[in-house]
């Protein structure tokens, strides 16, 4: 891991910065799932092209965790913790992927809109399986630090 990676992992372990990015993510994901329908879906869209880099931060954020469940694989007490996070990772993935061409109003997008609503109805359900899995992590993050 180069030096640019360890300082940011470092600092994305700070509380603060934690919370925020976390509060941002459970927001940008439940407006996502309430504009879905509109009035407003261009704010649908943009929350969701803005979602992109705060995902990618919170991941680095907990580059240390993925690297060592991957490692210890099964062996990992968190291993399924690790694959439900894998799994709504790709659902988020696909999901933001499938959405530009209906930003876009390609003609042909039917098929890439049925794609996107099923893997963001699967996205947010697994967000919240997700945030119940962690909420001891929320618990500790969240809880005044003690000196």
């Amino acid at each position: 891991m180069n030096m640019a990676t360890e300082r940011l992992e470092s600092s994305l372990r700070r509380r603060p910065i934690k919370i925020v990015i976390d509060v941002a993510l459970l927001v940008g994901f439940l407006t996502e799932f309430i504009t879905r329908e509109g009035p407003d879906y261009g704010l649908h869209s943009w929350v969701g092209i803005v979602l992109v880099p705060i995902v990618a931060v919170h991941l680095l954020g907990n580059l240390g965790w993925i690297r060592r469940v991957l490692a210890r694989g099964r062996e990992d007490r968190e291993f399924s913790l690790g694959v439900l996070n894998a799994f709504l990772g790709a659902m988020a993935t696909i999901c933001i992927i499938t959405g530009f061409p209906i930003w876009l109003e390609w003609s042909d997008a039917g098929g890439w809109a049925t794609v996107h609503t099923v893997t963001g109805f699967l996205s947010i359900l697994l967000m919240f399986v997700h945030l119940w899995r962690n909420r001891s992590r929320i618990g500790r993050l969240i809880r005044p630090a003690t000196v």
